[in-house]
């Protein structure tokens, strides 16, 4: 049964519901023919026992006298004539002397005993499937026994059709039934489907309202199902609009500090070279004293130099960055480390460089930074995140494997397509696939089982 629990919670809901309409329809097909039959049965013995009170009628005196020749042409005559009920055997019996007269039909070679329960109990009736027939049986006098076995051929034939045709009627309506309770709970079932699917869509791609022409009209609970997914909708897009405000005035509040910073760090060295300046107009004369200003001044520039460069990185990050460095991989994976512990998820490293590469490092850092903040982000507690890093055969390969629920299709699809179409996607996987493209890089998805993802990219390695 574990493939049932595998199947979509919308199917197996519909699924189970005809399975019991079925079961359930069957069950009352059945309980219908076994009391068809019962009632065959005793309706049956009721036609027996009437068969047999005109019988006894005409026995009756003879057996009184123990006249066994009146009581012998009686009973052929009896099998002679018949209207409805067909007689194969006529037996009248005596508890004391046993079987006084015994005829069988001209469909008998011979008579056949009698069952042992003519002989035990007063009146009865006993079924025989071998010859399709039955015998009853009923007392005459204080000892005499009078029985007739009477062929319910025709009878039984009609009732095994008749059974046939209601178990054929009751599969055919149970199938109709469980089909349309199936299909019935499927349209029930459909606007309940359609949040599903935006929420799959929003966990990969973001937040999506569903087209207010699609709610159904005649379902209250689902239509406000709908609208509440809507409400949410706009409330999170609120929420993302508020957030994107304060991260503007997070990047101000951030610019005004690396502004502070820039011009403090400015400010030291061009403080040092204006000593050293008028160290040099007071003191030239002075080979010790000039060569040690000259030096001075020298350091202060380079210092200007490292803080312009600093500065230009970080406000021009689509300019041409440096050659890719071990240190670089090493960075990012500090970068990661106190968000996986917030998150108790262990980032396992295997970075192999021998030397620099000629790969923008810029890109490449922000490439695997994403990768590793959304593996840390969707693995759980406890789980366990790889960041390899290899080169081989002028080919620098980036492998990213987490626990998590593995890559949705969408975003696989996002990531695996060349031109993907606009939509309402990740900003950390559009970053990812535009700067892998940017370097001409490939890049692959597989899912494991039962959990978890790898994303692998493959950079060429330029060498001129």
């Amino acid at each position: 049964m574990k493939w049932f629990f595998h199947l979509p919670l919308l199917v197996r809901i519909p699924l189970l519901t005809a399975v019991m309409i079925f079961l359930i329809a069957m069950t009352v097909t059945q309980t219908a023919i076994f009391s068809l039959s019962r009632q065959y049965e005793a309706q049956t013995e009721r036609i027996g026992q009437v068969y047999l009170d005109g019988l006894s009628a005409a026995v009756e005196r003879a057996y009184a006298r123990r006249d066994l020749t009146s009581i012998q042409r009686a009973l052929e005559q009896s099998l002679n004539f018949y209207l409805g009920v067909i007689d194969r055997q006529l037996a009248l019996i005596d508890r004391e002397e046993g079987i006084l007269s015994h005829v069988a039909g001209p469909n008998l070679p011979a008579p056949t005993s009698p069952p042992p329960d003519v002989f035990q109990t007063p009146t009865g009736f006993v079924y025989e499937a071998d010859s399709l027939s039955v015998w009853v049986w009923r007392e005459l006098g204080p000892t005499g026994i009078i029985a007739a076995n009477l062929d319910t051929s025709a009878f039984a034939r009609e009732r095994q059709l008749l059974r046939w045709k209601i178990l054929l009627i009751g599969i055919v309506l149970s199938l109709a039934s469980a089909l349309g309770g199936y299909f019935v709970i499927r349209r029930i079932q459909r606007p309940l489907g359609e949040v599903t699917g935006h929420l799959r869509h929003a966990v990969a791609f973001g937040p999506q309202k569903i087209d207010a022409s699609i709610f159904p009209q005649d379902d209250r609970e689902a239509s406000s199902l709908m609208h509440a997914y809507n409400r949410m909708v706009d409330a999170v897009k609120e929420r993302e609009q508020l957030s994107q405000r304060l991260a503007k005035q997070d990047q101000q509040a951030l610019l005004g500090r690396i502004a502070a910073t820039l011009a403090h760090e400015i400010r030291n060295p061009l403080t040092g070279i204006m000593t050293a300046l008028q160290t040099i107009r007071m003191y030239g004369d002075d080979p010790v004293s000039r060569h040690e200003a000259v030096e001075f001044i020298d350091r202060g520039i380079q210092s200007l130099q490292g803080v312009a460069q600093a500065t230009l990185n970080t406000y021009r990050p689509s300019a041409p960055g440096p050659e890719l460095e071990l240190r670089d991989l090493h960075d990012v994976a500090l970068l990661v480390d106190s968000h996986a512990a917030r998150k108790q998820v262990k980032v396992h490293t295997r970075l192999h460089m021998k030397g620099p590469v000629r790969l923008d490092a810029f890109k490449v850092r922000q490439i695997a930074l994403n990768l590793l903040l959304n593996a840390v982000q969707t693995s759980p507690p406890g789980g366990n995140v790889n960041f390899i890093c290899e080169i081989s055969d002028s080919t620098l390969t980036l492998t990213v494997d987490d626990e998590g629920p593995g890559l949705p299709a969408q975003a696989k699809q996002f990531l695996l397509t060349e031109t993907p179409e606009p939509s309402d996607h990740s900003i950390g996987l559009e970053t990812v696939h535009r700067l892998t493209r940017q370097l001409k890089g490939q890049i692959s998805v597989s899912n494991h089982e039962p959990q978890g993802s790898t994303i692998t990219l493959r950079f060429q390695i330029s060498k001129a």
